[in-house]
């Protein structure tokens, strides 16, 4: 079946098909953007638009899943069909970044900001 997602109000990803979900992109997100990865390998940019509740969306690096995006509204709208294990979303310009040991190879790697927080 895969996975659709699309902006929503607030600055968020709706999520439907194999995962149902919704993510909050964090300020920096909508400032800066954001990028998808996804357990097949495929990397996506996403760019907030300003003064609306949508989202363009680029594919970086294909993987195994075959994406297709296509308008949807004022933003975009991103299918992936595949089954997925996981999704993770990383926020800021430089989250994709070339990380090759030939520099004549094409390869992104996308790049976590992760804080911790332990309770005392």
């Amino acid at each position: 079946m895969g996975v659709r997602i699309e902006a929503q109000a607030g600055h968020r990803l709706h999520l439907t098909g194999d995962i149902e979900t919704v993510l909050d992109v964090p300020a920096r997100g909508i400032a800066e953007g954001f990028s998808l990865a996804f357990s097949d390998g495929t990397l996506v940019q996403g760019t907030c638009i300003p003064g609306g509740d949508a989202c363009r969306f680029g594919i970086a690096s294909e993987g195994a899943a075959m994406a297709r995006i296509t308008r949807h509204g004022l933003g975009d709208a991103l299918d992936l069909d595949w089954s997925f294990d996981w999704i993770t979303l990383a926020c800021g310009a430089q989250t994709l970044q070339p990380d090759a040991d030939n520099e004549s190879e094409d390869v992104l790697q996308l790049t976590l900001d992760i804080e911790v927080r332990e309770e005392a």
